[in-house]
């Protein structure tokens, strides 16, 4: 159709409802699966005398009945996609109507007088819609795939073309009353995240009448009642334990019962409980004669061998703060996090000693394998408090630079007291340590199993390769109990009966498939800002979406809005945490810490003060309160289990001076496994990817480092100058 003065308008004022809207309301699926096309159907009515209510809330306050339910379905959309601009389509022709709130502050009926209007301008430009190029438009570029249908004089029918495109769609039926009927998509969502949309329409509307002057931050996504069951949830799993009792009094009482038994085991060699208690003594004994004890940060930089725990071990006795480093940083990034934990003392091994005195002479430096530290007849003097700080952990950084985190003893104790009893660990067991030693997880592969007996086994870098080779070492080193990160614990799962393993834990992302073995499953969650470990599921059947299950000991769980109100089951929202295991903050980043661990509306004891906000968007799935994790809120994202700031990663490339700017944008390939690409700009037309790359191995660590590094001309940008990652050219 040749556009005329009419179509020019048309598309004029559509373009300036519309051009800047790129983000498309959909409700996060609880599937995976290819899409049938088959719908399934809920139905509820709204009470003649509630209805009653409404017709009347709208005379008093001048609104059409339509913009009110328009309004409240704009706001269910909000909740469920955890935006605060959608779009969807009304009735029929599709006609796009757009909520948007900047102001949480704002009145509803504000909001609903603002849609009222809107609705109104639209209906002058429907032609344009019904137009079947931009209809055709509307669908494919995704705009819209959620329909919301008034039907007052009678019910209209839903095209089948229009349906195949839409995820789900809400009829309001309004004659005499009030009947919902939500028809969602089999492939795409499960009963329980359907009714759940239904029933918050229902309430927001229940509370907008009974309040005129209800603000949007003020409505609620569940009632007070719903709200009680999962407080009472928290007291089931309250767990008392002497916090007096320290990790270090518990591993003497252990060495006492089991000294013989193999404490630790490296690829050439190993040692027994009475061996590491008298070696760690010794050690701390010598840290605490040079000065080093209660608030002192010793860093530790060794190679993937028994000496990684024996220096934490040496440490802990000490009464000092253990922080472990990768070894492999480069000289600038390792000096950053030297300086940025406090280090006060660098315990190493002596290959790495030429190195660290000649890059940091600032540092006390000692090797563990240094006779001098086991040749003497000091003491330990260490003491060891609750409240202390135990170990400290660096992790990437919303600034664009690695932060450092710190873990109290009790902390410490109540996660080690957890990972003990849910799998029943006991002197038979033997783990196997496959992560990184930098890296959080690492505390709940080593404290744990010392406190029962068990050994520790650390696995060599030949039997990290694949999945096979860490099966193959665990058969012959009888490993029992073996953590690995999502990706290749899934591999591991699907590929790897291992005779012999009796718990295989899996975590640091998404975890996908199932397969049944001999071994249990268990998936995990636990940012280092929260001891490493708050939740976990054991994974017994195949899941869409596999949970990570409900809050471990003295730990509490909130799903909360932008708005800090509590989500009803299903619908999307920030995790929160809150509890024994709450970190102390990160060091040297009160700014940070302002915003990340805030005072916590919920409090009820001194260990619930402060509440921390993960940044990960999740949801309840059942009333149980067994939690999913959707993915992240910011630009922090997990590659191998490895949580990583890509703002760090695109500064380090803007501090070239020959680079106009960058982007590094996450990708997945066909096995699901993800990584990164990178993309700069230069200021001349020619400046070699090579060079980027070589700069960034300088200056980050291997796991930082993008796949692809690809020049462009310029950046893609979405209409409202946005980097549009969506448009970047794949590799």
């Amino acid at each position: 159709m040749a556009k005329n003065k009419h179509y020019r308008l048309a598309e004029k004022y559509w373009t300036k409802l519309l051009g800047d809207y790129i983000t498309l309301a959909r409700v996060p699926n609880d599937f995976l699966k290819e899409d049938n096309g088959k719908f399934n159907m809920i139905q509820k009515s709204i009470k003649k005398s509630m209805y009653s209510e409404i017709l009347q809330y709208c005379d008093d306050n001048e609104l059409s009945l339509e913009s009110v339910l328009d309004t409240i379905y704009g706001i269910v959309l909000q909740r469920f996609t955890y935006e605060d601009d959608v779009v969807f389509g009304k009735n029929n022709i599709m006609t796009p109507v757009r909520v948007k709130t900047k102001n949480p502050k704002m009145k509803f009926i504000d909001l609903c007088k603002i849609i009222m209007k809107q609705t109104e301008e639209s209906k002058e430009y429907d032609y344009y819609m019904m137009s079947q190029s931009n209809y055709k438009n509307a669908l494919n570029d995704k705009l819209i795939n959620t329909l919301f249908i008034v039907n007052i004089l009678g019910e209209p029918m839903v095209k089948s073309e229009q349906a195949k495109k839409l995820d789900m769609y809400l009829k309001v039926s309004v004659s005499n009353g009030i009947r919902l009927k939500l028809m969602y998509k089999s492939s795409f969502y499960d009963k329980r995240t359907a009714r759940s949309i239904v029933y918050l329409y229902r309430y927001i509307l229940k509370q907008v009448i009974s309040n005129k002057d209800i603000k949007l931050d003020e409505i609620q996504n569940m009632k007070e009642e719903h709200k009680e069951n999962f407080s009472h949830m928290f007291d089931e799993n309250k767990f008392e334990f002497d916090k007096n009792i320290s990790y270090v009094s518990l591993l003497k009482e252990q060495v006492k019962k089991t000294p013989n038994n193999i404490a630790i085991s490296d690829f050439d060699s190993n040692i027994s409980y009475k061996e590491m208690d008298e070696l760690t003594d010794k050690v701390a004994a010598y840290l605490n004669h040079l000065g080093i004890g209660e608030g002192d940060t010793v860093a530790v930089l060794q190679q993937r061998d028994k000496h990684v725990v024996l220096s934490a071990i040496s440490v802990l006795k000490a009464g000092a703060i253990f922080f472990p480093i990768d070894r492999t940083n480069p000289d600038e990034r390792l000096g950053y996090l030297l300086e940025d934990g406090q280090t006060k003392l660098i315990l190493t091994c002596k290959s790495m000693l030429p190195r660290i005195n000649k890059r940091f002479p600032e540092y006390n430096v000692l090797s563990i394998e240094n006779e001098d530290l086991i040749k003497h007849n000091y003491e330990v003097t260490g003491k060891i408090y609750p409240e202390n700080e135990a170990y400290r952990i660096s992790t990437s950084g919303t600034t664009g630079r690695p932060k450092c985190i710190s873990i109290r003893h009790d902390s410490l104790m109540n996660m080690c007291h957890y990972s003990i009893d849910y799998i029943d660990a006991n002197e038979n067991d033997k783990c196997g340590v496959y992560l990184s030693f930098s890296f959080d997880a690492i505390m709940k592969q080593i404290f744990p199993y010392l406190l029962v007996g068990a050994s520790v086994d650390i696995l060599p870098e030949y039997a990290r390769i694949n999945e096979k080779e860490v099966e193959g070492y665990c058969i012959r080193n009888n490993v029992t109990i073996l953590a690995l990160p999502a990706i290749m614990g899934k591999l591991f799962m699907m590929n790897c009966p291992c005779k012999g393993l009796r718990v295989l834990q899996v975590g640091g992302d998404k975890f996908k498939g199932y397969v049944k073995r001999d071994y249990k499953i268990y998936n995990e969650y636990g940012p280092a800002e929260f001891t490493v470990l708050c939740t976990q599921f054991h994974v017994d059947k195949y899941y869409e979406l596999v949970p990570v299950g409900r809050p471990i000991y003295n730990t509490e769980a909130y799903i909360l809005d932008k708005n800090n109100n509590v989500c009803a089951i299903g619908v999307p929202g920030e995790l929160c945490l809150s509890g024994i295991q709450i970190s102390n903050g990160y060091l040297n980043r009160e700014d940070q810490n302002k915003l990340t661990f805030v005072d916590n509306p919920f409090a009820h004891d001194s260990y619930t003060q402060k509440m921390y906000r993960t940044g990960d968007l999740a949801k309840w799935i059942d009333e149980d309160g067994t939690i999913a994790i959707l993915g992240r809120m910011d630009s922090q994202i997990k590659i191998n289990g490895i949580r990583i700031e890509i703002f760090e990663i695109e500064n380090m490339i803007n501090m070239i001076p020959e680079i106009k700017n960058s982007v590094v944008a996450k990708r997945e390939d066909e096995n699901g496994d993800k990584y990164l690409d990178a993309y700069f700009v230069p200021y001349e037309d020619y400046y070699d990817p090579d060079k980027v790359r070589k700069f960034l191995e300088d200056n980050l660590p291997p796991h930082m480092i993008p796949k692809n590094i690809t020049r462009l001309c310029v950046l893609p940008v979405t209409p409202i100058g946005k980097v549009d990652k969506k448009a970047l050219p794949k590799v």
